[in-house]
């Protein structure tokens, strides 16, 4: 999906979607990439939970699927900001969030690091970890510590 910084993806997420579910019914888990919702500006930072997710809690709701709707950049409580990934089950509840725990410098300068490893299952398939692009290069082995057998990381780039 071809991702702008100048306006909301998330639209184009939600179409992306429904035309993922009509063509492939069967489908039960959709990854989107890094950043994909608001592009890799800082300034569309926000809470979580926020409007985002729910949009996208709604969507995995809808049509019963696992869904990792790729990153955005989240407004701590701490005022920090965070390069931030959610998983969300097939009934719409966020199972768990991962923290971006290496950002890519220069680009990410004022991007906080996370510091924990993410880790879930997904009853009857297996155990799954969720790292965001940079840190597949770095510590991808490190969730293998936690039996994990699927490792989906949301990239921005084709060439990873």
């Amino acid at each position: 999906m071809q991702v702008s910084a100048t306006h909301s993806n998330v639209e184009l997420m939600k179409t992306k979607i429904e035309l993922a579910m009509t063509i492939y019914p069967w489908v039960q888990m959709i990854v989107f990439s890094e950043l994909a919702a608001y592009g890799p500006l800082t300034h569309h930072a926000q809470e979580l939970p926020g409007p985002f997710e729910e949009v996208m809690r709604e969507m995995a709701r809808k049509h019963s699927i696992w869904l990792l709707p790729g990153s955005v950049f989240e407004k701590g409580e701490d005022g920090k900001i965070h390069n931030t990934a959610s998983v969300i089950d097939p009934d719409g509840n966020v199972v768990a969030r991962y923290r971006k725990m290496f950002p890519f410098l220069p680009y990410e300068e004022n991007v906080s690091s996370g510091s924990e490893f993410c880790v879930f299952d997904i009853p009857d398939v297996g155990r799954f970890g969720l790292s965001i692009c940079y840190v597949v290069s770095r510590n991808i082995q490190n969730p293998c510590r936690y039996g994990r057998r699927s490792h989906p990381a949301p990239l921005t780039d084709r060439n990873h």
